[in-house]
């Protein structure tokens, strides 16, 4: 469908009247993260007419790289799970059309995370396929192989409580049976504190906290990459390249350096995205594909009471990140076909509340190899927690390629502290980190949020807390009948909680049971 929207121009003293024909749209999508992007290829590939309205030239949201020195860095995701053949990723990425055309590498198949505490050795290993996971441990704990098994197990049933995890339809009912465990009334059954820890040791892929996230957030999490692991040979931002290419085959299409300012809402429904450039959206539905806060700011609406409000601007957000990116001199550091994760204290936990003197408490090293000389790494990215008050100086400041704007000396100076902070801490462990260092680039929780959104520069959004899961779940239905919302802060984050909940967004569209047959199909 097609309207005429008159748009006003002023030339000299006398109005000039423009006539355009712009589109009423089927779905207008804010955001083109992943979860905006697979929602607009399944939508459009069912055959609504579907446009997504993203703030930044680069499209993606946490899928987007940078280069320098001709070298590729993720900004976020480094490596993606549940990809091999029938598993859940691979099965919706094979829906929409691009696993064929994804350059993937498996992560070393014994070994995919490496764990490693203070100065000690040795570093465990965490293995793909459950039993190779568990087969993988074992030697390193042997009084302890039944609480592995116990532990492998218990990854498998909370998965299966939850039915889209699985692709399939189902109640909530069967998520509830998990959904209030948190991971200290879980992990504290493993009595073996070293054992424990292990088996957490990769938290900072979700950023547990042991007394309010859920089980299941490192459960599924956990599983994903246990089922299966790959890097993206040349980056993550070729899967939003390829889903944008898609969605132009099914007649959609995205509108950058357009950043939404204002929903405007008629008789309870919302009409228009209007962007702070000027132009104007027309849709049927709408999708939020960004942090809820950042909607609540641009929806005045009586039916978003002040309870509803407070609860999503409130919301206790993760912790956040810094990076250190590094371009390696060629052919001097190996490659290694694993992630490696290291904390300074005994206790995996104990990073997300570091003391001062205590930073970094803990980094994970993301390699790439070199095309050019197999065997040997190219680049190597540091990334560690960071507290929002670390940068609480340069809060006020902005900067992002639709809006450069340059940063005082000081945060220039606080950043390359707090990058030598990090080298020398790496270091430590892997003394090449300095001897062959060519180059880098530093990203502090400030990059993050003014290229990814979030508000304040967290890593995984809003923090699910299984001592309060009614004020922390965020549904994708909303009090405007034609609001969706859908991304990282809406169940499960990471790549295949956000193609999850995407899926999930779509079915309350085009219906629930339709797409997972289609998919499934």
């Amino acid at each position: 469908m097609w309207k005429n929207n008159l748009i006003f121009a002023f030339c000299t003293e006398l109005p000039i009247y423009i006539f355009l024909y712009m589109p009423v749209y089927d779905v207008v999508i804010i955001g083109s993260g992943l979860g905006g992007l697979l929602s607009a290829v399944i939508l459009a590939k069912e055959g609504l007419h579907v446009a997504i309205v993203e703030q930044n030239k680069q499209v993606g949201g946490c899928l987007q790289t940078f280069s320098f020195d001709k070298k590729i860095f993720d900004s976020c995701v480094h490596y993606i799970g549940s990809m091999e053949d029938g598993q859940t990723q691979k099965r919706i990425f094979d829906y929409v059309g691009i696993s064929d055309y994804l350059k993937i590498k498996k992560l070393d198949e014994n070994c995919f995370d490496q764990i490693h505490f203070s100065e000690e050795n040795p570093t465990f290993p965490l293995a793909q396929g459950l039993d190779n996971f568990a087969t993988r441990l074992k030697p390193y704990f042997p009084a302890d192989h039944e609480a592995i098994d116990s532990y492998t197990n218990l990854l498998k049933y909370t998965a299966n409580c939850f039915p889209l995890f699985n692709l399939r339809n189902g109640l909530s009912s069967e998520k509830q049976l998990v959904s209030e465990w948190s991971l200290n009334e879980i992990m504290n059954r493993v009595q073996n504190p070293k054992l424990r820890n292990v088996l957490m040791g990769n938290n900072l892929l979700y950023a547990g906290c042991p007394d309010s996230t859920p089980f299941y957030v490192h459960a599924l999490v956990s599983k994903s990459y246990i089922d299966s692991a790959f890097k993206c040979v040349g980056g993550s931002s070729q899967i939003a390249r390829l889903l944008w290419r898609k969605l132009q085959e099914y007649g959609g299409a995205i509108f950058r350096k357009e950043k939404v300012c204002r929903l405007e809402e008629e008789g309870g429904l919302l009409t228009h995205a209007v962007t702070t450039s000027g132009k104007v959206f027309e849709g049927k539905r709408f999708i939020a594909n960004i942090h809820p806060s950042n909607i609540m700011q641009m929806i005045d609406s009586k039916l978003f009471k002040s309870g509803y409000r407070n609860r999503i601007v409130n919301a206790t957000n993760s912790i956040a990140a810094f990076m250190v990116n590094i371009v390696l001199k060629p052919g001097k550091v190996p490659y290694q076909n694993a992630n490696y994760y290291w904390h300074r204290s005994e206790d995996s936990y104990h990073a997300l509340k570091y003391l001062p003197g205590e930073w970094p408490a803990n980094y994970a090293l993301y390699f790439t190899e070199d095309p050019m000389r197999p065997g040997y790494s190219e680049t190597v990215a540091i990334l560690c927690y960071m507290r929002t008050s670390e940068w609480a100086p340069w809060y006020h400041t902005f900067n992002a390629t639709v809006s450069p704007s340059a940063r005082e000396t000081t945060y220039r100076e606080f950043k390359e502290q707090k990058a030598e902070q990090v080298l020398a801490t790496v270091a430590r462990q892997h003394s090449w980190v300095k001897e062959e260092l060519y180059s880098m680039q530093i990203a502090t929780p400030l990059t993050f949020r003014d290229y990814m959104g979030s508000p304040d520069g967290s890593m995984y959004g809003i923090m699910a807390d299984a001592r309060h899961p009614e004020m922390t779940s965020i549904p994708i239905k909303t009090k405007i009948a034609n609001l969706f919302m859908t991304g990282q802060n809406i169940g499960l984050h990471g790549v295949l909680g956000v193609s999850i909940n995407a899926v999930a967004t779509c079915g309350e569209i085009l219906g629930l049971d339709y797409i997972l047959q289609k998919i499934n199909n």
